[in-house]
């Protein structure tokens, strides 16, 4: 790009203008140029658009055409209720009974409320006194010190350690305090730099010596304890005004009880609380579950889904709710449990119990059973398939007659939907082809669309771009191979043997004018007034002779897919899944923006050369002129 020129300044002419006319020329070449790459970029997008729409009627509307299923769709009539009944296409034409004498049902219990049963709650909270006695201490989980640190064993450097509850009994008594199992830890801990004491409900043990001290868990007792069996390190203290951490909490948090209060049944309430013994087996849908003191109302719920059904425990309803995963008598489970058990969960429901007394319910896992022609039909869901027919049963009821026929006006109305987008892509393309020739239109400058309005630009631009496939040999091929495969006939056998070759014309399908250039209508159709007063020979084929109809639409569609399917092939001018020459477009708009950069060099190199020449020029007259003033001065001039 030029940089900023001053011109004129010793001859006061306009050379930036005198320069645009000597270089107009060159400048007409660029704005050519730039036109035939804009017309080249218009016609890929047209035929993009094109390409797109044509993809869409080959994957959707003509594949449906093509597949024989399509003209052999089946319907049901009767006043039919409980029950409702869908053909397929294999469906038997004629008279047929039926009668739903059971519904399949999935097992349902719900439970007794058991939401105003009180049970004791209790509120716990960490220990901060030492001289507590041993015996009111639990851990988190509820379990006493006798189960979850007696015994522990510890290896703290070369020195075997363990904790023995019953030893500091023995010594201090059944009253035996924090501070009496410190002192007796403390005691073994000597010599080894470790220190033990309690706070926040932890066992917290400090290394008090210059070196790190390892700590080896023994046993799963001393590991409970959050010691690794592979050796825990505690740091050497650290040096006076120096930071460091040379301390070990327990995982393990030791508690007592606070407080105890009534409360109603909550899904937080343990099983234990209700009176349920820890270690107690329930069996639910023949699977054990095993109740630990943490199991929780909804944890129980957990486990008995884990066996295989439904599960839910309700706190605002106070309810346990189980059902089968599936419908049918393979559905059914049990729950075993001793009465009290049972009781205590609400879940003493008996099977004859329908609920509407307030307490639980029972709905049996049953099977569907249908009566199809007079035979019997049992299984575990209520949807049925039988003889081509889809049933599904939604009540018991008495027997119900229906009949099954050809489904003409659903087979008809497919046929019209095909028409409709195929007559509305061959007038699009048809269009196209025969569009008016835009002699004398070119794409527009920056300055001449500064001369036009907005309205005046966008009808010059499209009077241009319907225009750019006008005799397009592509498109040619596309519409008249279409065409002429929808006028073939094609040949049929009829059950007798003898054969008759039907064409769409044999059905009421006819072209219009010459003007519509291919488009189809159909004899009798009511949304089409060019051809609803003629006697409507699709429908009455339909019904007289569906297999005749399918053939021959189904052959066309067919050929037609075949043809498609052919003409988007990859080519040396065309990708794949591309009815036109998209390769041979892409290089020609390359070509057009190569011809453009090439063009507004030529006209820059030109423009540069006349500056050069006026600067000689102005440098000339500059020098001329200061030659003038100094003779003029000398003469007093």
């Amino acid at each position: 790009m030029a940089g900023v020129r001053m011109t004129g300044l010793a001859s006061g002419m306009d050379t930036q203008s005198l320069i645009s006319q000597l270089s107009e020329a060159y400048q007409k070449k660029v704005d050519n140029a730039k036109k035939a790459q804009t017309k080249a970029e218009w016609k890929k997008e047209a035929w993009a658009g094109l390409n797109t729409k044509l993809q869409n009627f080959y994957k959707g509307t003509l594949a449906n055409f093509k597949t024989s299923t399509t003209y052999r769709a089946k319907s049901v009539s009767g006043d039919l209720k409980g029950i409702k009944i869908t053909a397929g296409n294999a469906a038997i034409n004629g008279s047929h009974k039926v009668q739903v004498t059971g519904v399949a049902s999935a097992q349902m219990v719900t439970g007794n409320s058991i939401k105003n049963t009180k049970v004791n709650a209790s509120t716990i909270e960490s220990v901060t006194d030492k001289s507590t006695a041993l015996s009111k201490l639990t851990n988190a989980e509820g379990y006493s010190l006798d189960t979850s640190l007696n015994g522990a064993q510890f290896k703290v450097g070369d020195k075997d350690i363990s904790i023995d509850l019953n030893s500091v009994r023995d010594k201090y008594g059944e009253d035996a305090t924090i501070d009496n199992l410190l002192t007796e830890v403390n005691d073994q801990l000597e010599g080894t730099g470790l220190s033990a004491d309690y706070k926040d409900g932890k066992l917290v043990f400090t290394n008090g010596s210059t070196e790190a001290v390892t700590v080896k868990a023994l046993n799963d007792t001393a590991a409970g304890l959050g010691f690794s069996t592979e050796g825990t390190e505690i740091a050497a203290a650290p040096a006076e005004g120096e930071e460091g951490n040379n301390t070990f909490n327990s995982i393990a948090a030791y508690n007592k009880v606070v407080s105890e209060e009534q409360t109603n049944v909550k899904a937080s309430t343990k099983l234990t609380d209700l009176g349920i013994e820890e270690g107690t087996k329930i069996k639910v849908n023949g699977k054990d579950i095993t109740v630990d003191r943490n199991m929780t109302m909804k944890g129980l719920a957990d486990e008995m889904a884990k066996t295989g059904i439904n599960a839910s425990y309700d706190e605002a309803q106070g309810r346990f709710y189980l059902s089968s995963k599936v419908t049918g008598s393979d559905g059914a489970f049990e729950i075993e449990a001793s009465d009290e058990v049972k009781q205590a969960l609400g879940l003493d429901v008996d099977e004859n119990s329908d609920g509407k007394d307030g307490r639980g319910g029972f709905t049996k896992a049953e099977d569907a059973t249908v009566v199809y022609n007079g035979v019997t039909y049992k299984q575990s869901s209520n949807n049925f398939t039988i003889n081509g027919l889809t049933f599904d049963v939604t009540a018991k009821g008495e027997e119900m007659n229906f009949s099954v026929e050809t489904d003409v006006d659903g087979i008809y109305n497919k046929v019209k939907d095909f028409l409709k987008e195929y007559n509305s892509l061959v007038k699009e393309m048809n269009d196209a082809y025969n569009a008016q020739n835009a002699r004398g239109y070119e794409p527009l400058t920056s300055e001449e669309k500064d001369a036009m309005t907005e309205e005046d630009i966008k009808n010059w631009e499209k009077t241009i771009k319907d225009s750019l496939l006008r005799r397009d040999s592509t498109l040619s091929n596309l519409t008249s191979n279409m065409r002429t495969i929808l006028n073939k006939s094609v040949e049929y056998t009829n059950p007798d043997g003898t054969t008759k070759r039907f064409s769409l014309a044999s059905f009421g399908i006819n072209t219009g004018s010459w003007s519509e250039r291919g488009q189809l209508h159909i004899d009798g159709d009511a949304d089409d007034p060019l051809s609803s007063g003629n006697a409507d020979k699709l429908k009455a084929a339909i019904a007289a002779n569906p297999d005749a109809v399918a053939k021959t639409l189904s052959s066309l569609g067919t050929e037609m897919y075949s043809f498609l399917m052919k003409a988007q092939k990859k080519t040396e001018t065309s990708s794949s899944q591309t009815f036109y020459n998209d390769v041979t477009l892409d290089a020609d708009i390359k070509a057009q923006k190569d011809n453009v950069s090439k063009m507004q060099e030529k006209m820059q190199a030109e423009e540069d050369k006349y500056y050069k020449q006026f600067s000689a020029m102005e440098s000339a007259m500059a020098k001329l002129q200061s030659q003038q003033n100094y003779l003029s001065g000398l003469f007093g001039g």
